[in-house]
């Protein structure tokens, strides 16, 4: 499969809107008790032959280091995370930035292996946090893949 990553747009709108509610259950994230829209992030876009779109990352941009809220390949295992974090890489690299930062659950053993294979190092455990998100995002699932229970958010970050 032929992919193209492309910065997203205004345009694209409607459909992050529905790979964000179809991944994340909705566009709102949230974060330290904030609930964040990332379909209004800055970010980047996948694309397939047909141009539909295959992939997403969405971006918190602080003076510093950029944030990875979001990042989803709806084809597992075929490159296109890779190819959007390399997009998301060479961003903040031209941007002056020097530090990726992700946060996921404690669960997400997938997430695990793939950030740390693309030289993201453990920084932080936050015991409890999602607990915590839970009670003002209901919908969040107690267990997550895998059968592990999900309670604490795992940060991971890379030096550019």
């Amino acid at each position: 499969m032929t992919v193209t990553i492309r910065a997203k747009t205004e345009d694209d709108h409607a459909a992050v809107v529905e790979l964000l509610t179809r991944r994340w259950t909705s566009p709102e994230i949230l974060i330290e008790g904030e609930m964040i829209d990332a379909s209004r992030l800055p970010g980047f876009i996948a694309l397939d032959e047909d141009g539909e779109i295959v992939g997403l990352v969405t971006l918190i941009q602080r003076a510093r280091e950029w944030e990875i809220l979001t990042l989803d390949s709806l084809n597992r295992w075929g490159g296109i995370g890779t190819l959007l974090l390399k997009a998301v890489a060479g961003a903040a690299v031209e941007n002056g930035i020097r530090r990726l930062l992700v946060r996921t659950s404690n669960d997400n053993l997938d997430a695990f292996r793939f950030y740390q294979r693309r030289d993201f190092r453990l920084e932080k455990i936050v015991p409890g946090a999602i607990d915590e998100e839970r009670k003002l995002k209901p919908e969040i699932p107690m267990l997550g893949e895998y059968g592990i229970p999900i309670r604490d958010e795992v940060v991971f970050a890379r030096a550019l």
